[in-house]
């Protein structure tokens, strides 16, 4: 049966993003061996990504941008391409030609279709709403050294863990991976 791995950046206190939906902090922590490192460990795994509404338009106005930007490392115009490419089901309330806003109904019929595992890549409301409705497999996350003291929290209940595996990088950015125990 395949899994749903959610794939987030998170702030040492839990955040993923600011009150306001900022990113930000995430842009001041480049890491050259963790994005490629973590992300490819990722992409032999998955060969579909779950996503809501807004993240779904990023991938085509970003990902795109990246991969025919000149300028742009070979590692990140791979990624980008492998984002566009990629399957995906996009969750929403209100775009009409996306997946069953019944998350753990669509999630039981994505896990017991063949294929490889999938990935949940946000926005903020779509990754609170498969934590709440326990269909999470496991957590990969990538912390980055900053807090924000208030923000959009990836766990609005609590959630017991068991650590998989974790790395330190030389950037401060420590990625971990978690199953529900």
């Amino acid at each position: 049966m395949r899994k749903v791995i959610v794939f987030v950046n998170l702030t040492l206190d839990g955040y993923l993003s600011g009150p306001n939906g900022e990113l930000d902090w995430m842009l001041s922590r480049p890491d050259e061996q963790m994005n490629p490192e973590f992300t490819d460990a990722m992409r032999e795994r998955v060969d579909t990504i779950l996503t809501g509404r807004n993240f779904h338009h990023g991938i085509e106005q970003n990902f795109r941008a990246q991969a025919a930007d000149p300028a742009s490392p070979p590692e990140l115009v791979e990624f980008a391409k492998w984002m566009i490419d990629t399957p995906r089901v996009v969750f929403s309330n209100t775009l009409t030609d996306v997946a069953s806003n019944d998350i753990v109904k669509e999630v039981a019929a994505l896990k017991a279709a063949p294929g490889k595992d999938l990935v949940l890549f946000g926005g903020n409301s779509t990754t609170q709403q498969f934590v709440q409705h326990n269909v999470v497999d496991e957590y990969w996350i990538k912390i980055y050294p900053v807090t924000l003291g208030n923000g959009q929290p990836l766990f609005p209940t609590p959630v017991d863990l068991t650590l998989i595996d974790s790395k330190t990088y030389d950037s401060g950015i420590i990625t971990l991976r978690y199953r529900p125990s």
